[in-house]
């Protein structure tokens, strides 16, 4: 007999069923919100707390013992605390013709103050404190030995044969640990912040040795303070002595050069650096140009002379102008005794004869005096001559002597250079004598170092608060990494993220630990949580399509163990109370375990039907819950996947709707089996089964691919045995319904669904 091919019912249209698609988007939530899942939920951290609480408890607790008891094994440190003030450095060079030798950053005040802490945290001011209060006296190798833990011998060892011999060697080579290095530790440095001040710490065993040490850190800081600047004048002081030898050699060796050069060449130079040449030169050019202002005036007045000009040499005579005033005197008495006498009276004639004679005495006087001014002009020329020749001379003797004068001025500027530089060093060592006596301190004490009157350090309250919350914190870290590992179904969002389609029912976790009764727990005790989840599954199941439930329902899960039995027997156990007339297969011809569930024996069913061996209406069993029949399983068949293609399965499923209103088929877990694939391709509709906190998402996403890939049509999905008040749904699934009587009336009831289901 030749089985019928599964896939071409499964592409046959469910009438009874709505599109997936079309279902999903009446109950799944609207995706493309991706800013939702960026966002942190609170309600799932604190889930994630509840779920680990007890480890986060535990991991709390045992970090708070540790800390505990490594505090109360430390040693108690006593601290002591000096405060300094630290004023700015007026930072002058030594030199005021001092040139940096490349470009520098001025140093701010940051810079300054960072500078001090590194240098109150050096190690060159921790040797000094500790050879002034012979700290560490054997710190040679004792200090060395007693830090060595009892296991130090063994790891040095074992590292020189992980490193090797040459390793090994240049390991000894190394030097010891600083002592320094020891004694900082127990050092700290706090500046005071938006002021010049700072607090400077030291911690130890001993009080008193705290004090003492504190302050001593404080003395000798001032003291490197100091010395520091007395250093700087003193090497400034031998630079410059060095300097001003070489410089005093410098100007003595140019000076003998340019005495010697003089002497040799014959400069002589006054007190006022001029050659005697150039003395004369300007004496020479003097008197020439005063020779030449003197001939061109006594030109002049010759040449007027000459011309007639009798006024420059009247100027020049008094003789003229005292004749002119005689003969002016007798000219006006001549005019005057006109007007009484006549011309040729003889006292007329007599003065006109005087006249006559003062005017020859005139003319007499003029031409002398033209030739005096002759004479001067002459002179003055000759005068002028006489100098330019001395001029000319002295210049080609002013040309020689600059000409020797060249390398003179050379050495003569040479010698000055050095004078300068000599006289400049040796008013620089004056100053800086001056500057290394004085002792003028930037450092300040402001607050002395004290006897600790508490202990510093273990701070047990703060230690012991830090440790309860450390170990809160690392428990809920672990918490949520734990989570975060874990791939278990844990909630309603989780599943449907993870398969993209609707949760249709959450069932709780049974109270009892007997599966046959949660299996029956809808029928024995119908107001119970278990009983209210599968009558709201059942109504779920009532909108999944367009004409109400499917009429062959297939239940799966992805793995064994998963309820998927309870489930069918329960969900039978609901729609039987709505008045439809349901039947139960066991399909699971593997491992069957719906006969055990409702306590009837397997020796005929499913395989029997399928065989041949039996029909329909023989394998068909009455049970306890009211309009609920079974087909179980049967005996053991070794081919099932074969048995479940035949043809057979179509004859049954003819059963709906003339004798049932409703098949529900149980059938084996998904992954390494291909019946679940079969059967989902008989029904018209397929749940998929997943359990609270045990349902794994890559088997579970496994199974619903495998489901997707066989054309099957998965309505939905069931969370089962979920806990109470389980995480992630924020309602608790501890109550029922009550109907009628009282709390009494009700335990009486639970008592007797426990004796009947025993």
């Amino acid at each position: 007999m030749k089985p019928p091919y599964p896939i071409a019912l499964a592409q046959k249209p469910h009438k009874l069923a709505l599109r997936e698609d079309e279902f999903n988007a009446l109950t799944l939530p609207p995706k493309g919100d991706d800013d939702g899942d960026d966002e942190i939920d609170l309600r799932q951290l604190w889930d994630t707390v509840r779920r680990h609480k007890w480890t986060i408890v535990g991991i709390a607790l045992l970090i708070f013992i540790i800390v505990t008891i490594v505090t109360l094994m430390m040693p108690p440190q006593y601290r002591s605390t000096v405060t300094l003030k630290i004023d700015l450095e007026n930072s002058a060079k030594v030199l005021n013709y001092d040139v940096e030798a490349q470009s520098t950053r001025p140093v701010n005040d940051k810079d300054f103050y960072q500078t001090q802490y590194e240098l109150l945290k050096s190690r060159s001011l921790a040797r000094r404190v500790i050879d002034q209060l012979n700290l560490y006296p054997n710190d040679a190798e004792a200090e060395t030995q007693l830090a060595k833990p009892f296991f130090a011998d063994a790891l040095e060892q074992l590292e020189t044969v992980m490193r090797g011999e040459e390793d090994g060697a240049s390991r000894e080579r190394l030097g010891a640990y600083p002592v320094e290095e020891k004694f900082l530790k127990g050092m700290a440095v706090e500046p005071v912040k938006n002021s010049s001040l700072v607090k400077v710490s030291y911690s130890s065993k001993d009080p008193e040795l705290a004090q003492r040490i504190t302050n001593e850190i404080a003395a000798q800081y001032i003291s490197l303070n100091l010395e520091r600047r007395v250093d700087s004048t003193s090497y400034a002081k031998t630079f410059l002595d060095d300097q001003l030898a070489q410089a005093k050699s410098k100007l003595e060796e140019s000076e003998s050069k340019l005495v010697g050069y003089a002497k040799r060449e014959q400069i002589i130079n006054t007190d006022d650096k001029r050659s005697l040449s150039s003395q004369r030169m300007e004496a020479l050019d003097k008197a020439v140009t005063e020779a030449e202002k003197d001939r061109i005036l006594a030109e002049g007045v010759y040449e007027q002379a000459k011309l007639g000009d009798t006024a420059a040499a009247i100027a020049e005579s008094t003789n003229i102008q005292s004749l002119k005033e005689r003969y002016s005197k007798l000219e006006s008495d001549y005019q005057e005794k006109l007007q009484v006498y006549k011309a040729d009276y003889p006292l007329m004639v007599e003065i006109s004869q005087q006249m006559g004679i003062i005017n020859q005495q005139i003319n007499k006087e003029i031409g002398s005096a033209r030739d005096t001014l002759k004479a001067k002009y002459l002179a003055a020329k000759q005068q002028e001559d006489s100098l330019r020749k001395k001029l000319e001379t002295q210049k080609g003797d002013l040309l020689d002597v600059r000409d020797k004068s060249i390398g003179y001025n050379t050495l003569e500027r040479e010698v000055e250079t050095n004078r300068n530089m000599y006289e400049s060093l040796l008013q620089r060592i004056k100053e800086v004598g001056v500057a290394g006596n004085i002792d003028k301190n930037n450092i300040t004490v402001i607050d002395e170092a004290v006897l600790p009157y508490n202990q510093f350090s273990p701070n047990v309250t703060l230690n012991l608060a830090l440790g309860l919350v450390g170990g809160l914190f690392i428990g809920m870290v672990i918490a949520f990494m734990l989570e975060f590992l874990d791939d278990r179904i844990k909630t309603k969002e989780a599943l449907e993220k993870l398969l993209s389609m609707p949760v249709l029912g959450m069932i709780p976790r049974a109270k009892s630990k007997d599966e046959k009764q949660a299996a029956l727990m809808g029928h024995l005790d119908p107001r119970s949580a278990i009983g209210e989840a599968f009558r709201s599954l059942r109504t779920s199941m009532l909108f999944a399509t367009r004409e109400g439930a499917p009429k062959v329902l297939h239940v799966t899960s992805s793995m064994p163990g998963e309820g998927k039995s309870s489930i069918c027997v329960n969900t039978a156990t609901a729609f039987a109370q709505s008045g439809k007339r349901v039947l139960l297969i066991d399909c699971d011809l593997r491992k069957p375990s719906l006969h055990q569930k409702l306590k009837l024996d397997n020796y005929e069913g499913m395989s029997n039907f399928l065989t041949y061996q039996s029909e329909a209406k023989q394998v068909i069993r009455h049970t306890d819950i009211p309009n609920v029949d079974i087909i179980t399983a049967g005996p053991l068949s070794p081919n099932p996947a074969e048995l479940l293609l035949s043809d057979r399965m179509s004859e049954l499923l003819k059963l709906v709707p003339v004798d049932y209103d409703m098949i529900i088929i149980d059938s084996p877990p998904i992954m390494g089996l291909a019946d679940a694939l079969i059967l989902s391709n008989w029904a018209n509709a397929t749940l998929l089964v997943a359990t609270f906190a045990q349902s794994r998402k890559k088997p579970l996403l496994d199974a619903y691919q495998r489901l997707r890939h066989a054309r099957s049509h998965v309505i939905g999905s069931i969370l089962t045995k979920v806990k109470s008040g389980g995480a992630g749904y924020g309602y608790s699934y501890e109550y029922h319904y009550t109907y009628g009587g009282d709390s009494k009336s009700d335990k009486g009831e639970k008592k007797r669904i426990s004796k009947a289901a025993a």
